[in-house]
């Protein structure tokens, strides 16, 4: 029997989205012979989601679990941009909130999984930190556009194999032999455009397996954008055609379908959630359909936070 161990890392704003995760995650991956036990490591305003996620997971597969771990988030203050919350570092912290954890598979909570994950739990690391998929960073124009960064020379190995924290495989055994939570600590404090993904990145250069792109597909990139991918070199013909016929984890790291419903590959989302009946009714769809994305004036006045906040335009 195999048993997949899976972390998600939230706060209080994302209750309703990690049951839509945690159920897809079950029902993809769930067998007789698999089953997940999920981790949530999240705020204490989040732990109400315990007694609902619960029943979705045993719903599914009464022999996957679920563990909580209700903490302080060490990083409640931490650099916050891009209305991404200061919950998204926590992941930071799983080295020693999950003491007795070697191997885990981190994903965000705004994924759907598709397809079983099996083949990726068992990806051999080979002595590499983590495991997963070259992001979006990687090409020319968005390296370019980036590159302005006081801090981006830290990243200068990382071209063409930045990575895309939205879905990692974690050997927490070979992060706790080379102490890397001391040092995402103290990077903790930095002000990073990605935030912790870029603390990631600096810190675990070399020490990569790179995952085929259908294991985090990101919903907001476009086929052109993954014909890219192939012209720069970042990633094979082959591998983009089967992260966009068949996904294994659909990423929605832009907009949100729960927020906005036309976003593109969203109606994948809604057609899995609207055929759950334990979890149509966390979501309001009417006022997803009628919002197409911010307006003009919500536009200028993000533009003007981001001037004042001296963030890259």
């Amino acid at each position: 029997m195999e048993i997949l161990k899976v972390v998600f890392c939230f706060d209080e704003n994302l209750v309703a989205q990690v049951q839509v995760a945690a159920a897809s995650l079950i029902d993809a991956c769930a067998s007789d012979d698999v089953h997940c036990e999920i981790h949530c490591v999240c705020t204490e305003a989040a732990g109400i989601v315990a007694e609902p996620l619960g029943r979705v997971i045993s719903s599914r597969d009464p022999g996957s679990a679920l563990v909580m771990h209700c903490v302080e988030n060490p990083y409640a203050k931490a650099y916050q941009v891009r209305d991404i919350s200061a919950g998204t570092y926590l992941r930071l912290a799983l080295p020693g909130f999950l003491p007795q954890v070697d191997r885990i598979l981190y994903m965000d909570a705004d994924v759907l999984v598709r397809e079983s994950l099996l083949p990726l739990w068992q990806t051999p690391l080979n002595g590499n930190v983590m495991a997963a998929v070259k992001g979006a960073v990687n090409l020319s124009e968005k390296w370019e556009w980036n590159s302005g960064r006081s801090y981006w020379q830290l990243l200068s190995k990382m071209k063409g194999g930045y990575i895309n924290a939205g879905v990692t495989l974690l050997d927490l055994s070979e992060v706790r032999k080379r102490d890397l939570a001391a040092r995402w600590n103290e990077l903790a404090g930095e002000k990073f455009y990605y935030q912790d993904q870029d603390i990631l990145n600096i810190t675990c250069q070399g020490a990569v397996t790179y995952l085929p792109p259908k294991y985090n597909r990101l919903a907001y990139l476009e086929e052109k954008d993954y014909g890219q991918f192939v012209t720069e070199g970042v990633y094979t013909q082959e591998e983009c055609k089967e992260a966009l016929q068949s996904p294994a984890i659909l990423h929605y790291a832009g907009d949100k379908p729960w927020k906005r419903y036309d976003t593109n590959l969203g109606a994948a989302w809604w057609d899995y959630v609207k055929a759950q009946p334990d979890l149509v009714g966390l979501f309001d769809e009417e006022k997803a359909r009628k919002y197409h994305g911010p307006t003009l004036f919500e536009r200028g006045l993000r533009k003007v936070r981001r001037v004042l906040s001296r963030e890259k335009l």
